[in-house]
């Protein structure tokens, strides 16, 4: 009797955790692991995209002299921790979705302080005189 009752104890338990995945969108086996893999590879190209473009940007501005050798050693270590981190959340494999979030604000906060940076001189220097504001 108790193992009649265990047995379909644990044959619920097993057909609700299976309908639970499934319906959660967990997948096992290779289809699963491509997906994570070509999702991994698209994110991991919409970064690199965009750390090409910023690090273009932070050339320009210092070939143009509206960036200090300064600042763009700032700009040039933002960057570094940015791949550093993407790195660290690719170590398993995998870059997800919070993951791809997260560098993806990073990114977006170095592209704002690309900006200042090139444009704060323009500010500070106006019309060829530094300001006696600024």
């Amino acid at each position: 009797m108790k193992s009649t009752l265990m047995k379909t104890a644990l044959g619920i338990l097993a057909l609700g955790l299976t309908a639970t995945s499934a319906q959660a969108g967990w997948t096992h086996g290779r289809d699963g692991h491509r997906h994570a893999h070509q999702q991994t590879r698209a994110y991991s190209q919409q970064i690199d995209a965009r750390q090409q473009q910023q690090m273009e940007r932070i050339r320009s501005g210092m070939r143009s002299g509206y960036l200090s050798r300064s600042e763009s050693r700032e700009l040039m270590g933002e960057q570094h921790r940015i791949r550093a981190m993407e790195h660290r959340f690719r170590a398993d494999g995998v870059i997800d979705a919070r993951e791809f979030k997260r560098l993806n604000h990073a990114l977006d906060l170095a592209s704002h302080n690309i900006k200042a940076e090139k444009h704060g001189r323009q500010a500070r220097y106006a019309h060829g005189h530094p300001s006696r504001f600024n």
